[in-house]
């Protein structure tokens, strides 16, 4: 009896100390915060590098007491799997994403939102796109001496689709390098597979930059290969095997720059008796490329390459067919059995052009520089400052004189009176181009000329109000319409080109 008076005891007790006890615990029964992540922006992303990748955080939830999570990384897939491999790295920490995105590529971005109770997640496909894809590449001089480059995308159906405009950026170096600016005395620009190589005269420079994002790759210094070595003219042509390109001195010689051993070596083979100081190259079905080499008196040609299999009779110097004369210009076409040379000379008192066979050396007659034909030309036309763009879709070349530019059927043809072309007055012509496939091509692509249907010109106008007198006009080159024009986007142009993917 007394044990269950005891028993009956303990539990009034218990159940007293019950009655006083606050309960804090959370049940099933009780609210669970919940976090919802509003959309406000795409899942899939596309933004140029360098650009500044913005999301706002829209948050829906009764609580403040929230943390927030931006990660991102390449975007990575198992291949067998399907499931992503991504790994993320942390890039902020803030409610809103602020991000400046460095580099190109497709990435996996994460948003993680936690509350005491969980996280919720979302993703986003951000792909990080090139500003400099593919589009007009303009090299120029400021005022001040520098180098600069000023460049206008080729939009995507995509871009155009967003209602973008092409439009041209300029000091685009300087913008994909932190404000670190190109040197003094720019000269020349070539692309080569996945860089662009930039001349630099006074300053002894070149560098290499990346094609795509313009970032600064690695810088050639041709101080250590020759003090007195002053850069004028970069012989390169763009293709999968181009490891070596020539770059001809100003002041006499010529520089082989291999890329594989980032290292400047005197260029072989050419005549030992003369001092080269000048230099004309393009693009070569036949063997890649060819490059042709004015003497320092301007009376002395040879070149390499032009037969593409005969490296004896490439590095003739036109056994003496020059002196006396001076090389005023020269430009190669295409023919079937390499580039033909035309050159214009002056000799004996009269403008000429002298077509020059591929292969030079002229079997047939027993030996000597193979003479196509010599005849006088136009006076008053082409000039040292003229520039002279073959087209080998219409058989013709380009030729300027200040702000005109004439039409020349050079094989069979004298220099018309009236220009094809007359931009507005105070324009200088400077540069001009066309596309050009890359020389990674098939044959067959390569030798589709209709690309050349258009070309561009490049024109200085000292008096054009504004920062930039450089301008860019595009033209139809079988009628000479006027296609496009983007007037004051540039510094002084340099050189040209119309940069492809």
């Amino acid at each position: 009896m007394n044990k269950i008076k005891y028993i009956w005891s303990m539990i009034v007790i218990l159940c007293g100390l019950q009655a006083c006890y606050d309960d804090n615990s959370k049940l099933a029964d009780q609210p669970i915060i919940e976090v919802k992540i509003n959309q406000t922006a795409k899942d899939s992303i596309n933004i140029y590098f360098n650009n500044t990748l913005e999301i706002k955080g829209d948050i829906e939830c009764e609580t403040d007491a929230l943390t927030y999570q931006w990660d991102m990384g390449l975007y990575s897939m198992d291949s067998q799997t399907g499931e992503s491999m991504t790994v993320f790295k942390n890039i902020s920490k803030e409610k809103d994403l602020s991000y400046v995105v460095r580099d190109l590529g497709h990435y996996h971005l994460r948003q993680v939102v936690t509350s005491e109770d969980g996280s919720t997640i979302k993703y986003y496909h951000v792909f990080v796109n090139s500003q400099f894809e593919e589009g007009y590449t303009i090299l120029g001089r400021r005022p001040d001496g520098k180098g600069s480059i000023a460049f206008m995308k080729t939009l995507t159906p995509e871009e155009i689709e967003q209602g973008m405009q092409p439009t041209f950026m300029q000091n685009a170096y300087a913008y994909a390098n932190e404000g670190e600016e190109l040197f003094m005395d720019p000269v020349d620009v070539d692309k080569v597979g996945k860089f662009l190589y930039i001349l630099h005269g006074t300053s002894q420079k070149m560098l290499q930059i990346d094609a795509k994002t313009f970032k600064k790759v690695y810088e050639y210094d041709f101080k250590y290969y020759a003090l007195d070595f002053l850069p004028g003219r970069l012989m390169a042509y763009d293709g999968n095997f181009s490891r070596e390109f020539e770059v001809v001195s100003k002041n006499g010689g010529v520089a082989m720059v291999q890329t594989d051993q980032q290292a400047i070596f005197p260029f072989p083979g050419l005549p030992k008796e003369t001092v080269y100081t000048d230099a004309y190259d393009r693009p070569s079905w036949k063997s890649s490329m060819t490059r042709v080499f004015i003497g320092k008196d301007r009376d002395a040609v040879c070149w390499n390459g032009a037969n593409g299999y005969d490296p004896f009779f490439s590095y003739q110097d036109c056994f003496d067919y020059f002196k006396g004369r001076y090389v005023v210009k020269l430009f190669q076409n295409e023919s079937t059995d390499g580039n033909d040379v035309y050159v214009i000379n002056r000799t004996g008192g009269q403008t000429v052009i002298t077509g020059v066979k591929a292969m030079m050396y002229n079997f047939a007659e027993g030996g000597g520089l193979w003479v196509l034909f010599e005849r006088p030309i136009r006076e008053g036309i082409v000039t040292e400052d003229s520039q002279i763009l073959p087209n080998d879709y219409y058989s013709c070349a380009f030729v300027s004189n200040g702000n005109k530019v004439y039409k020349w059927f050079y094989t069979q043809h004298d220099l018309e009176a009236n220009p094809f072309i007359t931009l507005p007055d105070g324009e200088e012509v400077r540069c001009m181009n066309h596309y050009q496939c890359s020389r990674s091509v098939s044959d067959a692509e390569y030798q589709d000329y209709s690309r050349q249907k258009q070309f561009y010109i490049a024109t200085y106008n000292p008096d054009r109000e504004g920062e930039y007198k450089g301008s860019l006009y595009i033209y139809d080159a079988d009628t000479g319409a006027l296609v496009n024009k983007y007037e004051g986007i540039s510094d002084e142009p340099v050189a040209l080109l119309y940069k492809i993917k």
